[in-house]
């Protein structure tokens, strides 16, 4: 209790009021827009997540003809949108130096898309390219990862920065684990306002309205207010000068291992996302699961995850501060990747439960999928099940790999940039992990096609090679000092040491 007060503790610290780089009133608000940060990555991440579990039984319902292909594409368009504006808005914000407008932006998108998303039932055709068309929307608000990036490289002292960007990933893992509360409403129909129906389904669509339009509240200026005090740091360190964001030099940066920052960072996005795309089909095929069963175990197993992680986000930075921040990621992440793709290879001789009714046309138009493996999956005649024990040991891995993996390289990728304007840096960052979360969907396919053998053996294959390349070029992954060098003297201009305390 006293580590998470300390967290969100509005009084400057001893040690930082003698840096002299702020004063206490500016080191308040400066946390106050940290917090709106935390508040907004939390939220949305949270909507965007309680969809997870729901998607493929929602798309059944509006369309019995609908087949796992399509969900790879529900589950995609997210990402694609997040790959092509991220840049746009990644440049955007550095133009003109405000992250503001652009959020705001995104979470106009973000209310509309959730509006759509809870009111496809009552659209008579075209429903499932009108859940397609309202997940593209509402997955403009995906860009907010980048801006969040970069104005934390931006508003935190090279000290803060773990800390801070382990907090906006809670209510990615906490979303999902949500779920069951709203598998407890079923097929029935609550209205509310005489034109808001509510069941397990369309309530995730309102819950994105309202998440999202809390936020839009606090992203007004009379809460958030930008601070920036990297750039005043690093002045600090370098004898009281200040460089001019527009031409810094890119020669000193060490590509690298900025390269394989990036690489660690897409591939824990690209495992954890084919695990959640494969959830619900993994559940009604190898385990016999109902719609109902599987929304709620799940849920029950994602909210297990979920804790697990919250205690991580809390230990995160005491560890970095007892181990390297290079060797925490190496084995809390890459590896714990590497043993949870492994434990999801089936083994046994017990054949898969079949469809129960033993036609797959019924299963194909009712709304209710029968349990069990389907008879177009053609593996599933030879491939065992995978158990119920290694999938759970596996899941709780990847929360691991997932919770420490994203934190970690995101704070080692911005400590290696230094203190140069991050947003075109943070969207290439935030595009090499759409790029892994338009790609984990495509599991699903693979899975349909040729069974568990080849979509977990090649996950295994890749996150042994990478954990592999990591662990011997992990020395590298050490954030350089901060330096300045003779030949940006040019760009420097010398400030009056009073002005950074201003």
């Amino acid at each position: 209790m006293g580590l998470i007060l300390k967290l969100w503790s509005l009084e400057q610290p001893e040690s930082d009021r003698a840096l002299g780089l702020e004063t206490p009133q500016q080191y308040k608000e400066r946390w106050v827009s940290i917090r709106v940060f935390y508040c907004m990555g939390f939220l949305l991440y949270f909507a965007f997540n309680v969809v997870v579990t729901g998607l493929w039984p929602y798309l059944k319902t509006l369309d019995p003809d609908a087949d796992k292909t399509y969900l790879t594409y529900l589950f995609a368009m997210p990402s694609i949108m997040q790959l092509v504006f991220s840049p746009i808005f990644g440049w955007w914000t550095n133009r003109i130096s405000s992250t503001r407008i652009p959020i705001i932006v995104s979470l106009v998108a973000f209310i509309v898309g959730h509006v759509l998303y809870a009111m496809v039932e009552d659209i008579p055709s075209h429903r499932k390219e009108i859940l397609l068309l309202s997940r593209a929307i509402a997955g403009l608000a995906t860009i907010t990862s980048t801006i969040y990036r970069a104005y934390i490289s931006s508003a935190t002292t090279v000290a803060e920065r773990t800390m801070t960007v382990s907090h906006r990933n809670l209510g990615l893992l906490a979303g999902s684990a949500f779920q069951p509360i709203l598998s407890l409403l079923g097929d029935s129909e609550l209205h509310l306002l005489g034109f808001i129906k509510l069941n397990m389904f369309t309530s995730v669509g309102w819950i994105g309205v309202a998440l999202g339009s809390i936020v839009l509240a606090m992203m007004m200026p009379c809460v958030f207010k930008e601070h920036h005090i990297a750039v005043k740091e690093i002045a600090q360190k370098s004898n009281d000068v200040v460089m001019k964001g527009s031409s810094f030099s890119n020669n000193d940066l060490h590509y690298p291992p900025i390269s394989l920052t990036l690489m660690a960072f897409a591939l824990v996005m690209f495992g954890y996302k084919a695990v959640q795309s494969l959830l619900s089909p993994i559940a009604l095929d190898q385990f016999g699961w109902s719609n109902e069963d599987s929304l709620f175990y799940l849920g029950i197993l994602m909210t297990v995850g979920a804790l697990i992680s919250c205690i991580l986000f809390l230990l995160l930075d005491p560890l970095c501060k007892r181990f390297s921040e290079s060797n925490v990621l190496v084995y809390g992440a890459m590896f714990a990747l590497f043993v949870s793709q492994l434990l999801l290879i089936p083994f046994g001789s017990e054949p898969i439960t079949p469809v129960t009714n033993g036609s797959n046309l019924t299963e194909l138009n009712s709304t209710t999928a029968a349990p069990g493996c389907p008879s177009t999956q053609e593996w599933c005649e030879w491939i065992p099940p995978i158990g119920k024990v290694q999938f759970t040991i596996s899941y709780t891995l990847l929360c691991v790999s997932f919770s420490i993996g994203t934190t970690l390289s995101q704070a080692v990728f911005s400590k290696l940039l230094g203190p140069r304007p991050q947003g075109t840096w943070m969207a290439l960052l935030t595009c090499a992990g759409s790029a892994a979360r338009i790609l984990g969907p495509g599991s699903v396919t693979i899975y349909v096609l040729f069974g568990t053998y080849w979509t977990f053996g090649a996950g295994t294959v890749l996150a042994g090679l990478v954990f592999l390349w990591m662990w011997i070029y992990r020395d590298s992954l050490q954030p350089a000092k901060p330096a300045i060098s003779s030949e940006m003297a040019e760009e420097l201009k010398v400030l009056n040491s009073t002005k950074l305390r201003q």
